[in-house]
């Protein structure tokens, strides 16, 4: 790669590291000779949602973005074609964009910090970026479950619900479409990047104002509702002195509910990446396991906003759980280890109980029953009738008998 990399920027690569994490690009740590750090962004085999952008129309994005004053990288070149894959290159920044650590000790003032930056991503103009898709959210997360091939009520409820309660729709603005913490870089109590744009689109302002409230990106600080980093308020304010745009309680609320349905389908998405075998992964695979509670999230903010009294349903009569199965799970977890464990042990010891304990996984998969098929019934019936369809109570009892065996720690939260 770096031969074609140092035609590209004409200067010769002093290193390349590949970096951790990244369920869609890789992504690369590059020193040149003359003195540069950079970023290289390069395309894996699949991605994540049905209207991620190409590597270049991201980089256009970027372009833009950085033209209207958001705080982005600085572009330097569209690559194209490197070692098979699409790539582009930007400055390398400096800085912390791992969530968990972010909500520790957020930057004072990051809440206003990311209005700022969202009232001006929103100002980006259209025809700068006529590439950008037009998305209906709803729309598009029913064609994904489509294609993930298993009925998920929870998920046909939370998005029947969104329809029945959506709010009167904004203008159409550029939408970041991952806006979020993990997304952002900071460093010395400062916001430093806006991140991975390969999720935007045309839609409604909203989309991204809410994204950054579902519970999954607060990183465990649940105190803090705005990404575990600051309150709601001040953000909303800020938004509103900016564009003119008062976002409602209950518009944050509703777009909060299709969010969470939004991060189920992605982790479905990922787990059939890897199913599929467009990407086999370990990371990939468990996220499937991990839809549930995003699941049980809507349907208790739903419970919430509604100020519904809960009823005990029950255990339901037969728990069919996500995908990966088992088995499947312990093929994931033998390949990581015959693939990327093993190849690096030197010690006879450790290579030898690490052969038998892939062995054992071996015994597991054999052993384990083939996943059984979910009767789709209920998931056709939300979709054509809306949620009076369902018992709400019942899809709560469902998901959490299999939240119980994928994230007990997860199902603690409601109890």
């Amino acid at each position: 790669m770096n031969e074609e990399l140092e035609a590209a920027l004409g200067t010769r690569v002093a290193s390349a590291h590949l970096l951790p994490g990244g369920a869609s690009k890789e992504a690369w740590a590059i020193d040149t000779a003359d003195g540069r750090e950079l970023f290289l962004r390069r395309a894996m085999g699949g991605v994540i949602h049905q209207h991620t952008l190409s590597l270049r129309e991201e980089f256009e994005l970027l372009v833009a973005a950085r033209d209207a004053g958001v705080t982005v990288p600085e572009p330097v070149a569209y690559l194209g074609d490197l070692d098979g894959r699409e790539a582009f290159v930007v400055e390398r920044l400096h800085g912390e964009t791992i969530g968990r650590r972010i909500v520790r000790d957020p930057p004072p003032g990051l809440g206003v910090r990311l209005a700022e930056e969202l009232a001006r991503i929103h100002a980006i103009p259209h025809d700068h970026v006529h590439f950008l898709p037009l998305t209906d959210p709803p729309a598009s997360m029913r064609a994904e479950l489509d294609e993930v091939g298993e009925p998920h009520p929870a998920i046909e409820y939370g998005l029947a619900w969104f329809e029945e309660h959506r709010p009167p729709p904004r203008p159409e603005v550029v939408t970041h479409g991952d806006f979020r913490i993990g997304n952002v870089m900071v460093a010395d109590g400062e916001l430093v990047a806006i991140l991975d744009w390969e999720f935007a689109h045309v839609g409604d302002p909203v989309e991204d104002l809410a994204w950054p409230v579902v519970r999954a990106w607060r990183f465990g600080a649940d105190e803090r509702r705005l990404g575990g980093v600051d309150d709601v308020e001040p953000y909303l304010t800020r938004y509103a002195e900016l564009t003119g745009t008062e976002v409602t309680p209950a518009e944050l609320d509703a777009w909060e509910v299709l969010g969470n349905c939004k991060w189920a389908v992605g982790c479905l998405n990922q787990a059939r990446r890897h199913l599929s075998g467009e990407d086999r992964s370990v990371e990939l695979a468990i996220l499937g396991r991990l839809a549930a509670e995003q699941e049980l999230e809507l349907l208790d903010l739903v419970d919430r906003i509604e100020g519904r009294a809960r009823r005990d349903a029950g255990p339901p009569a037969a728990v069919l759980h996500d995908r990966p199965s088992a088995g499947e799970l312990a093929a994931a977890v033998r390949e990581f280890l015959d693939g990327e464990i093993l190849p690096q042990l030197d010690d006879h010891r450790s290579r030898f109980r690490t052969l038998v304990a892939m062995n054992a996984l071996t015994i597991v998969e054999r052993e384990s029953p083939h996943p059984g098929e979910r009767d789709p019934s209920l998931a056709r019936a939300i979709r054509d009738q809306g949620t009076a369809a369902a018992d709400p109570d019942e899809l709560r009892a469902d998901v959490e008998a299999r939240l119980a065996v994928a994230s007990p720690r997860a199902l603690e939260r409601y109890r």
